[in-house]
Parts: C-alpha cells; sequence; structure tokens
C-alpha cells in the first residue's frame, strides 16, 4: 500500500514537471486545525471539536494558464473527544498525522500579471497516523489511556479525504488559506467499535520561496 502510493504520488510529480513551462515554485505552510468528527456507535455521540495545527511544505508547478498542480505534504494534528464512556469505546483520541496531498489549485489572476490573486484548491489526501493517545473504557466502563494502537482490528492508521479550499497570495509569495477536510473512511477498525469520521476546518498562512 505504501509503495503503491509513493509510487503513484511520484508519477504525479514526473507529469507536472514535464508540463511545467514556467518556474516551478518551493514553499513552507502553517496553521491552526478545528476538528470535528461525526461518531456513530449504536446512537449518534455527541462530540466536542479539538484544536491543533499542521505544518509542512508545498510545491506549485505550472500546468495550464491559470491552473496548477500544487502537491503538499504536512503533518497534522488531530482529534476527537467525548464525554459520552460507552463500554468498548473511545471517548478521546488525539494523532499527529502525515498528509500527502496531490492537489490542484487553480488562480483567479492570469501568472502573466504577477499581481496579487484570490485562488481555489481542491484534491484528494492520503493520511497515515505516525502517533497518537487514547482513552478507551473497558468492558466495565472504566477509562483507559494508552498510547493510540493501529491494526486491523483497532483503530485505522491510514485514511482518504477530500479537501476543498480558498484563498489570497500575494504577488511577493505570502498566502492565506481556508480549508476543509472531509474524510471518506471509518478510522475505527473494531468489529463493533463504532465509526469515527473526521471533519477539519483549517486556516493557515504559507510562504513560496523566491517568487
Amino acid at each position: 500500500m505504501k509503495k503503491l502510493i509513493s509510487t503513484l504520488f511520484s508519477l504525479l510529480f514526473f507529469i507536472a514537471v514535464i508540463h511545467a513551462q514556467e518556474k516551478i515554485l518551493w514553499g513552507a505552510k502553517a496553521g491552526y486545525n478545528y476538528s470535528a468528527s461525526a461518531f456513530t456507535t449504536t446512537v449518534d455521540v455527541k462530540t466536542k471539536p479539538v484544536h491543533g495545527g499542521y505544518i509542512g511544505i508545498m510545491m506549485k508547478v505550472p500546468f495550464d494558464n491559470r491552473l496548477f498542480f500544487a502537491p503538499q505534504m504536512d503533518v497534522s494534528y488531530r482529534g476527537m473527544s467525548t464525554d459520552s464512556l460507552q463500554q468498548n469505546q473511545f471517548s478521546n483520541v488525539t494523532e499527529f498525522n502525515l498528509r500527502v496531498m496531490p492537489l490542484l489549485q487553480f488562480d483567479f489572476t492570469n501568472p502573466s500579471e504577477n499581481a496579487n490573486t484570490v485562488f481555489v484548491q481542491f484534491g484528494p489526501s492520503i493520511g497515515f497516523g505516525l502517533y497518537g493517545r487514547q482513552t478507551k473504557q473497558n468492558s466495565t466502563g472504566t477509562p483507559l489511556k494508552r498510547n493510540l494502537k493501529y491494526g486491523f482490528q483497532d483503530y485505522g492508521r491510514y485514511e482518504a479525504n477530500l479537501h476543498a479550499g480558498i484563498g489570497y497570495e500575494t504577488a511577493g509569495g505570502f498566502r492565506v488559506l481556508l480549508d476543509y477536510a472531509h474524510g471518506l473512511g471509518n478510522m475505527i477498525n473494531t468489529d463493533g467499535g463504532g465509526a469515527l469520521k473526521y471533519r477539519t476546518v483549517s486556516l493557515g498562512i504559507g510562504y513560496w520561496f523566491g517568487k
């Protein structure tokens, strides 16, 4: 699975570079995450937001006029929290997640104008769980805290998201972005463990070097 994703991402980079007609930009980004979640067991569980953030790198490759290939990679902190203490269910999860994002960006101002522009950004991402903490109730309902356990019958290490964002970018390379990431898969693999999907809103800044 990891080799396949790595190969696909490398192929996307290669195709983008082949099509590039102008300067390729590299940048850094960081921001704030507001992690909401949809958690369902035998009932819909009310969850509380978890505040986190992200830091990473990004690339901007001219593709077709105002359309750019904008792959990104970052480490994101997110989670889920609830006051519901059901037997054999999670009540708290926090996690550092590596995200690989082969996104597209559309600038509303033509690049030849070298001016400030509003832009939209969209596409998928693949997430890889790095490390986390969990609180899960045992069969008597007692909360137990431990490192987050990944596995086919535990918490899922891999996930997919769809991203949609809008931002503003200056001619000098500074950018601000409001992004929404919609989790597509259930993060809990345990039989009878419920369904947990993340809904993350991010607000961040970035900078293109050498623009």
